[in-house]
């Protein structure tokens, strides 16, 4: 799809972004955002570059992305501060999530790639491992920050500091700003379970859920034990049915003295495969309160399959690692776009609601806007007399036989 550079339906939002950039930077950055969000196919630069009419040589973004000296925070300051003022709280909580996922690669000579131990296919694979926060409340939601994990022995090799996924992780915690009034649950899985993100919340004042490995110890009515053990001596009437999310669960709740994490709400879910174990420092929480909380976590991992499969998080094939980092951050900026805007296309048009449900699907609305834009484009430039060839050119094809759009 060939489509003109300024698309009514988002340019308004995209101008928010000038005031950071130099004129041939903010070209680029709209050329890019908007090619993550129209580009057919691999979304990488050359596919993204032959998306638009009046584009320049593919090299002038490959430099945006790896050599103009633009500052990546001020962007990034922008999109937060759009996020914070036109997706506004709905709940008196918030959740900050944490997670992190590998951008699968297949190239061995992209910068501060590694292999990393994948737990959903069991085994290591090539790629970057990128550490997330993401912001949650109610049906709003945007990406907070990322960073790169970078194994120790790459950072030995270039004598740069090395940090963990727990250290990058805290720090995303100590930077988040949250809205004002909103009072905040921060929600990890049971990798990122540990005392060093737990004191970070605590600093914080915050609250936190998670989910607990099947061998974590924990203290019960003085005796120490695991929670596995715990949960096969707790009585069948102990548990109660309670309904979450639409699912029935048999839960029981247990107050319980963690090492190095302090007293805890313990929450035992009886399941077809086997017990489940769920933890909050929330004390007065019903088991329900904690595994609502916990399920939240589940939009994290509905963000990286939405933003991988329409907006090509892992579509790069820069070498350069600060390219790949500015990517991961422009897809920030299209997925909060297209957040921003599906939410006012909704309220112009409340008929939009059961037409823009996913993240596809406001992707697709867009293409269709750019559609008309061509079209439009073309009646003007007929109207005015273009001959056949200047146009075919313009639209970059040699050949008339060529059909103009599928």
């Amino acid at each position: 799809m060939l489509i003109p550079s300024a698309i009514n339906v988002v340019e308004e939002l995209l101008e928010e972004y000038r005031p950071c950039l130099s004129k041939p930077q903010f070209q680029n950055f709209s050329t890019y955002t908007m090619g993550l969000i129209t580009c057919e196919g691999k979304k990488n630069i050359q596919s993204i570059n032959r998306t638009f009419m009046d584009t320049k040589d593919q090299s002038s973004l490959n430099r945006f992305l790896t050599q103009s000296p633009w500052d990546l925070q001020t962007v990034q300051n922008k999109r937060l501060s759009i996020a914070s003022e036109k997706l506004p709280s709905q709940s008196s909580i918030g959740y900050l999530l944490i997670d992190d996922t590998i951008n699968n690669k297949t190239g061995k000579h992209m910068e501060d790639a590694g292999y990393h131990f994948d737990s959903k296919i069991g085994k290591s694979v090539w790629g970057h491992d990128i550490v997330t926060a993401h912001y949650v409340n109610g049906d709003i939601e945007y990406p907070l920050s990322v960073s790169l994990y970078v194994k120790k022995e790459t950072c030995q090799q270039k004598k740069t500091p090395f940090k963990t996924k727990i250290q990058l992780a805290t720090e995303q915690i100590r930077a988040f700003v949250p809205p004002e009034g909103i009072k905040i649950m921060v929600d990890f899985d049971c990798w990122f379970f540990c005392h060093q993100i737990v004191d970070a919340v605590r600093a914080r004042a915050w609250d936190w859920v998670t989910q607990a490995d099947s061998n974590r110890v924990a203290h019960y009515r003085g005796k120490k034990t695991n929670v596995t053990e715990l949960a096969k001596g707790l009585a069948d009437k102990r548990f109660r049915n309670v309904t979450v999310d639409g699912k029935t669960y048999s839960l029981c709740g247990l107050k319980v003295w963690m090492p190095k994490i302090g007293a805890v709400r313990l929450v035992v879910s009886r399941e077809a495969d086997g017990f489940h174990f769920y933890v909050s420092n929330r004390l007065d929480y019903s088991a329900r309160q904690v595994l609502s909380a916990y399920k939240v976590r589940h939009r994290i991992d509905e963000f990286y399959r939405d933003v991988k499969q329409n907006l090509g998080l892992e579509a790069y094939q820069m070498r350069s690692g600060r390219g790949a980092i500015i990517h991961w951050h422009l897809v920030f900026c299209a997925h909060t776009l297209l957040t921003v805007l599906k939410k006012s296309a909704i309220e112009a048009d409340g008929q939009l609601a059961n037409k823009l449900e996913t993240l596809g699907d406001v992707c697709r609305w867009i293409k269709k806007q750019c559609s008309r834009k061509l079209v439009d484009w073309l009646f003007l430039k007929f109207k005015h007399n273009a001959k056949t060839k200047t146009i075919y050119r313009m639209l970059k094809y040699k050949n008339a036989k060529l059909q103009l759009l599928n």
